[in-house]
């Protein structure tokens, strides 16, 4: 288990860098995996497609280690979309440096899901089940970016 310490890290240093990935690089491919605009929904790259990376580099074939992994990924956007809404609309709280600190927030909050998964032992029987849950909010997060509905969420 402890030997996974440096994913959540290599998350956090992706998704910090694939912030500024589309100003670098502004072309249509990257944009499916960076956020084009200012968006909650565009931000939510950033804990996607890092975190999948971080954990495709890891190397591991272990069940449990792909059943914490993908709940993971399937746990960090509610999350993060229940405290900036919370913070945002119930309490009037907003900023850069807020925004910042609820990313690193989220990202741990995932690598506690990981290792609970690598923990359980009956987790590796979900991984098909959570890798296929974790698959669809990829593609809806590649879809959805391409052709965004007209909610809030979106803008």
């Amino acid at each position: 288990m402890k030997r996974y310490w440096w994913i959540p890290l290599l998350a956090a240093a992706l998704g910090t860098a694939l912030h500024f990935f589309y100003d670098w690089f502004p072309n249509p491919l990257v944009g499916v995996i960076a956020p084009v605009g200012e968006s909650v929904w565009e931000h939510l790259k950033l804990l996607y497609w890092p975190w999948l990376a971080a954990c495709l580099l890891s190397r591991s074939r272990q069940p449990n280690f792909w059943a914490g992994a993908c709940a993971a990924l399937l746990a960090m956007p509610p999350l993060l979309l229940g405290i900036y809404y919370t913070l945002g609309c119930g309490f009037s709280l907003s900023g850069l440096a807020l925004d910042i600190a609820l990313y690193y927030l989220t990202i741990a909050f995932g690598y506690l899901i990981l290792r609970l998964g690598l923990r359980h032992p009956g987790a590796g029987r979900l991984a098909g089940v959570m890798c296929m849950l974790a698959g669809l909010w990829g593609a809806s997060l590649l879809i959805l970016s391409m052709a965004p509905l007209d909610r809030p969420i979106f803008r």
